[in-house]
């Protein structure tokens, strides 16, 4: 293929990935259009930068998803829908014209950064300028992450709030009333240096729209310019509605025109100076909350307190940094001015640091539902409405602040407690876990290896009043089925295991626990059928007498039948051997298949024909970061799609 370098590349596992254009797109013979933008991955030393012509050939594959975060929607909103993983990578010709200056800009500043500042203090102050996010040691970034200061190193509206400021304040002096088309131009010309996020072009936008309202002698609206800028970025890219920096720069902006003058008059005891970020950050953290939740799985209590001590320096380190740019010419003079630079990222460094051990100081969010992020928001605008308002409008508010929420969690729970049969192969890591939740309860087969893992997995699924499961299957005595069982604590009326001497004690352990908290235990053999919590349980292994020392060759499988005749099937744990006796069992094809862990290759030929037909779907329980090579792309995989739920 042939193509322009659309994005700046990212270094990743001894190599690095960009954005492409492709002009020419050639597989075998066959030329190819219309495939969109795609992401190309290559190793070695090879830089490619934003414009930059280049040419590569290797093989296209699907984009890799990733568990909690769909990266093919993601990726789908830049236009791409395909990766190269490139064999060959060479950049034919730079980049020229108007359109390389950004580009040029970037990597002139990380050069000079670099130059006159050690690390870490370049990094973060890359970072803090224009948004680069590379070099920053793990420690310090799981530290800023956790005070909510991470989006120091992003180009947010804040930066280029500041930067206008800047701008506006050197270039008046000297150009008086024809100063702001110059300015205008100057912070388009930053927010494209630094990458053009969206929050960077909503703020450039409406401060571009506001210095202009100003030279004009019209009067500027804030909500104007934020619903101006919003349908002006959508009609210009749609997808932008999915982009979460595009929700979070949009929510938060009017969180903080809406909450920050209220939250500022409660805290009116503070020094001005501490005040404002702290008001400020309070109000984002108000309009944000449920996407911060669902997006980032993390909120921050301490993050006001550390915007307050931080943001106050931020124009300072913003106009420091631009200036050790220019004085790049001479490396003495770039140096000297980097001392007082080096001691305020210091600083904010440290504020990291310290606020990061505070007990709580991030608190940890597995899974947040959609329905919760509705009612929260319905229980917002109206308490915002109501507090604007007075009289019977507030009184009406308020009540609609109540309802409405309540409403929200009373359908969607009531949708959650009778949601139809199912079978979630849970994403539990290296082994397996699946909850079946029919008509009359639920099943849980297997544990997985982490308790931890477990435990979230069943909170995420289950209603917060279901604390009794209907039966428990252990189909095999690796820790990689049983290791979520220790401590567990959710009580099971029946715990079922295969009838054969299973090596190892860990299994016993668990099956000792779960008769102390009630379960009946029942050993099963090959040919018996039970009725559980709605399903009807086809026992296919283990046979009469078959070896418990042996792997695979006495685990338990099981094919369970929800009522309108659908079927989850697990035969992952028996050696071909032992899947092809199960076949002669089986009545029926299979509407699910959980696949062994070395993938379909592993079935045995016989099973493989009874089991599977046209319809059948295929689904695999793996640790991330393996390769996969025996798991084609129809085949659903947990380290791709996280949880996984089948509709039985």
């Amino acid at each position: 293929m042939t193509g322009r370098v659309a994005d700046d590349s990212r270094s990743v596992a001894g190599g690095a990935e960009v954005l492409v254009e492709p002009n020419n797109l050639v597989v075998s013979v066959t030329k190819l259009a219309g495939v969109g933008n795609l992401l190309v991955r290559w190793r070695g030393p090879t830089q490619a930068s934003y414009g930059d012509l280049m040419r590569a050939s290797g093989r296209l594959t699907l984009p890799r998803d990733l568990p909690g975060f769909d990266r093919r929607a993601y990726l789908s909103q830049r236009q791409v829908y395909l990766e190269l993983q490139a064999s060959s990578f060479d950049v034919t010709s730079s980049a020229a014209g108007p359109g390389a200056l950004p580009s040029w800009l970037r990597s002139r500043y990380i050069t000079d950064v670099n130059a006159a500042l050690p690390a870490p203090h370049a990094a973060v102050l890359l970072g803090i300028v224009l948004g680069i996010r590379q070099g920053i040691p793990a420690e310090l970034q799981n530290a800023l992450i956790a005070t909510g200061l991470i989006h120091l190193l992003v180009l947010s509206g804040l930066k280029v709030a500041v930067f206008a400021r800047i701008v506006q304040g050197a270039l008046n002096p000297l150009l008086g009333r024809y100063a702001a088309w110059p300015a205008v131009a100057l912070i388009a010309l930053y927010a494209m240096v630094g990458g053009a996020t969206p929050a960077a072009v909503r703020a450039s936008a409406m401060g571009g729209l506001a210095i202009a309202a100003s030279h004009l002698g019209r009067p500027s609206h804030v909500w104007t310019s934020l619903a101006v800028t919003a349908a002006a970025m959508l009609g210009w890219h749609p997808e932008l509605a999915w982009d979460v920096g595009f929700q979070l720069s949009f929510a938060g902006t009017a969180a903080i025109i809406l909450l920050t003058p209220a939250i500022a008059r409660q805290v009116a005891f503070l020094p001005h100076v501490l005040r404002e970020p702290f008001a400020v950050t309070c109000a984002a953290q108000v309009g944000t909350l449920p996407m911060m939740a669902a997006d980032f799985h993390v909120l921050s209590p301490v993050a006001p307190i550390a915007n307050a001590l931080t943001l106050p320096i931020l124009p300072a380190l913003v106009a420091c940094g631009l200036v050790l740019g220019a004085l790049s010419f001479t490396s003495d003079l770039a140096r000297m001015a980097a001392v007082p630079v080096a001691g305020l990222l210091a600083y904010i460094e440290q504020v990291g640091y310290v606020l990061a051990r505070v007990p709580a100081a991030a608190i940890t969010i597995p899974t947040f539902p959609t329905w919760l992020g509705a009612a929260y928001y319905s229980a917002l605008g109206p308490a915002v409405a109501a507090a604007h308002s007075s009289g019977d409008r507030r009184k009406a508010g308020l009540v609609v602040a109540g309802l409405a929420p309540a409403a929200i969690a009373l359908t969607s729970l009531a949708l959650w407690a009778n949601a139809p049969p199912q079978a979630v192969v849970m994403n539990v890591g290296d082994g397996q876990a699946i909850l079946l939740r029919g008509p009359q309860g639920t099943i849980l087969i297997d544990g997985g290896p982490s308790p931890a893992k477990l435990r979230d997995e069943l909170g995420s699924q289950l209603p917060p009043w279901q604390s009794t499961l209907d039966a428990i299957l252990i189909t095999a005595p690796g820790l990689g089925h049983i290791g979520g069982f220790a401590g567990f604590d959710r009580p099971a009326n029946t715990l079922v295991l295969p009838d054969a001497q299973l090596t190892g004690s860990a299994w016993r352990t668990a099956a000792f626990e779960a008769a102390a908290r009630g379960a009946s235990i029942q050993t099963v053999t090959a040919g018996r059928t039970m009725h559980l919590a709605g399903f009807k349980l086809e026992i296919l292994a283990p046979e009469p007498g078959a070896p418990g020392d042996q792997i695979g060759a006495a685990y338990l499988a099981v094919r369970a039948v929800a009522p309108d005749g659908r079927s989850f099937c697990d035969f992952s744990d028996l050696d071909v051997e032992a899947q092809t006796v199960a076949a002669t069992r089986l009545k029926n094809a299979c509407s699910n298949l959980l696949l062994p862990a070395g993938g379909r290759s592993r079935l045995s030929p016989e099973l493989e024909r009874i089991a599977i037909n046209a319809s059948t779907q295929l689904i695999a329980s793996r640790p991330s970061g393996r390769l996969a090579n025996s798991f084609p792309p129809t085949v659903l995989r947990t380290d791709q799609e996280g949880t996984i739920t089948l509709p039985l």
